[in-house]
């Protein structure tokens, strides 16, 4: 397969572009690196639309009915978000959920991300959700991108198999999942915090997991059902947001299963 050289060529611009949020956000399009992160996608229902590979390497099976190109290692290099390139990269179409995709049942529950900023904690968070069989993510406005490389790196698997709702604003969602029976529990340490190891997480719950830095906003919590804390036993000061939320998630599959 010829290997392309040129920085001019039409689809090296397409890629580096889609390096931008605003790019990604405008085309709907969406980067997986790696040959492990592209089968990921694939086998998890997601169709690419362009496959590009370094100089000597082979287009995987998977990737068959999609625009495939070569670069050369200096290009390809240049389009790798990583400092080790992995020889691939994909483009895909960014799935999209709205709140009826959230599934539904008698002990389902949500995560709410309230402004979560670290690609990596909303990684943590949305990977961790995908295992413990949560109905779906909901990421408010001020949350960082779903989209961003990191993310995708550590979750793709999980973008592409849990509904995740984008963009909405904290108090809409909240109200919503009220008005379908689910309790509203936020995550902080409060005057009337209970523990979470001893709050009733039966039925359905919607978690709320604030901002690494500031925490939940004053507005959520005056809508939560209920406020819980995870007991620190040391001096430390709190637990990492995608931690905190691994925990909660885990406790309800807990009661759940004892139940």
């Amino acid at each position: 397969m010829y290997a392309i050289t040129s920085r001019e060529n039409k689809f090296y611009k397409r890629i580096k572009a889609l390096k931008d949020k605003k790019q990604r956000e405008q085309e709907g399009l969406f980067v997986v690196e790696g040959l492990r992160g592209v089968r990921d996608a694939v086998k998890n229902g997601l169709r690419p639309t362009l496959a590009a590979v370094v100089e000597g390497t082979d287009i995987p099976d998977e990737l068959g009915g999609c625009d495939a190109i070569c670069f050369a290692k200096k290009l390809f290099a240049e389009l790798s978000d990583t400092q080790t390139p992995q020889g691939i990269i994909a483009l895909f179409h960014m799935p999209k959920a709205d709140f009826e995709d959230l599934k539904s049942g008698a002990d389902s529950f949500v995560i709410v991300c309230e402004n979560i900023q670290d690609p990596g904690n909303l990684g943590t968070i949305i990977r961790t959700a995908h295992c413990a069989g949560a109905a779906g993510v909901v990421l408010t406005k001020g949350c960082c991108d779903l989209f961003n490389p990191k993310t995708v790196r550590s979750t793709v698997a999980s973008i592409a198999s849990v509904p995740v709702i984008r963009g909405v604003e904290a108090a809409d969602i909240i109200m919503r999942l009220k008005s379908k029976g689910y309790t509203v529990a936020t995550g902080a340490l409060t005057d009337s915090s209970v523990s979470l190891f001893d709050a009733d997480l039966s039925g359905r719950i919607a978690f709320v997991v604030g901002n690494e830095g500031n925490g939940i906003t004053e507005d959520t919590l005056s809508m939560a059902d209920i406020t819980v804390k995870i007991p620190i036993v040391s001096n430390a000061e709190s637990l990492n947001a995608g931690v905190a939320a691994a925990i909660m998630m885990y406790e309800k599959v807990r009661q759940t299963k004892r139940g």
